[in-house]
């Protein structure tokens, strides 16, 4: 059978998602015997660049969790919207992909999946090998400033101000980036509130000082903030050098991303530094340490879950000398240390970009996408993936699977529509 005639697709940001689109959209195209023409722009010097420092530089391609729905909860924007699309691609789906391209991955104890190789280069290379392989071109230091709907029904870009370049089908890709809300809007969509997700907490108080580095398995926190509702995690958490981070505090974060900013990132945290779930057994504990230690000093006789260094900290901020034997502990103190152990109240001053995996929640309004085919609802053979959609995840390779869940669903079916099959 021979091809149909060429048809042009253009992917703005060469990002996961973008990338990942591009090579599902060449692989249904050479399945189907469509001839097409795969251009990816993208603005900067270097393709990837969230795929390169994700996970500390090894990049965190996924989440071991198989359950479709629990998948789907792990994201503050878009969990209901992404179930069905989660049924076409999800994270043994993304396995099996990388594995079928001879990228191995392994999972954590958290959950959290990486090449084997522990380095984000792995995954970089395979996506570049199998562009190379499909033909997509790529173009970088490529900025495309303005996209318009013809009225032939194709839609034409404008490169670099002064260039033109006409597809019949357009998938924005671009995150986070104010450029792609630009371009959604200016054909029509609506972009939801954006605001900073996955970030880090700035906390000045006694009890962090010259800690950083410290960290805690299993801490329960509450974030409070003005006229709104209570947050609440548990999980590691870890102390910094100007507050709180690790996992539970980022995914906090995410979860009160857009109450947050409006509260202009001031609010009060309360934190179990033990995950003890009530009073008295917080008081059995210190109870128990007490009758062992009658003779001991305070600063020397401490619960085994905590370190020495947190310890100290917790005396100086409960102003409780560290050389007192533990015999000479009144209840009044007793019931400070108790207090700052499972209630300590922190100030949060601002925040901290995670730099690891910054995101934003806000983008396209779902409701204008068809998440079947990721194609515009308003303007036809328009199609989003990824961040520059009103989805985003919590920190943990959630981000990354909807990138490629998305991506996986926009290529195949511009591929499909370039064909007159769709």
């Amino acid at each position: 059978m021979s091809p149909t005639k060429k048809k042009t697709i253009a992917i703005i940001g060469g990002g996961a998602s973008g990338i990942f689109a591009s090579i599902r959209c060449a692989e249904i195209a050479k399945e189907k015997d469509i001839d097409v023409n795969i251009c990816v722009f993208e603005a900067t010097t270097s393709f990837l660049r969230k795929v390169r420092i994700s996970g500390g530089g090894r990049c965190n391609v996924t989440h071991h969790l198989f359950d479709i729905k629990d998948f789907s909860l792990k994201y503050p924007r878009g969990q209901k919207e992404l179930l069905s699309p989660l049924q076409k691609f999800h994270a043994s789906n993304t396995i099996e992909w990388f594995e079928n391209r001879g990228v191995a991955l392994k999972h954590e104890s958290d959950g959290r999946m990486f090449p084997v190789t522990d380095n984000s280069e792995t995954i970089i290379d395979c996506f570049l090998k199998e562009t190379h392989k499909h033909k997509v071109k790529l173009k970088n230091k490529t900025n495309v400033t303005a996209i318009n709907k013809l009225q032939n029904g194709k839609i034409a870009l404008s490169i670099n101000k002064d260039e033109s370049f006409i597809a019949d089908s357009v998938l924005i890709a671009t995150g986070s980036k104010p450029l792609g809300y630009d371009l959604a809007k200016s054909l029509g969509h609506s972009i939801t509130e954006i605001a900073p997700s996955l970030f880090t907490f700035k906390i000045a108080d006694p009890v962090l000082e010259n800690l950083s580095g410290t960290s805690f398995t299993n801490a329960t926190l509450t974030l409070n903030i003005e006229n709104a509702k209570p947050f609440a995690e548990t999980g590691a958490l870890l102390i910094t050098h100007w507050g709180l981070s690790g996992p539970a505090l980022l995914k906090l974060s995410a979860w009160a991303a857009r109450e947050m900013m409006h509260a202009d990132y001031k609010a009060k945290i309360i934190v179990n530094w033990l995950s003890i779930e009530n009073l008295s057994d917080a008081e059995n504990l210190l109870k128990d340490i007490k009758n062992s230690n009658t003779k001991t000093s305070i600063g020397n006789a401490y619960p085994k879950a905590l370190t020495k260094r947190f310890w100290l900290q917790l005396l100086v901020k409960c102003s409780i000398s560290k050389e007192k034997n533990w015999s000479e502990i009144s209840k009044n103190e007793l019931n400070q240390i108790i207090e700052n152990l499972i209630h300590c109240e922190l100030s949060i001053l601002g925040k901290s970009r995670f730099k690891e995996e910054f995101v934003e929640c806000g983008g396209v309004d779902l409701k204008e996408i068809n998440l079947k085919t990721m194609e515009s609802k308003i303007c036809s053979g328009l199609f989003f993936s990824g961040e520059v959609m009103d989805i985003d995840g919590i920190t943990g390779g959630f981000n990354f699977q909807s990138a490629w869940t998305s991506g996986w669903i926009a290529g195949g079916n511009m591929a499909l529509q370039e064909s007159g099959n769709y």
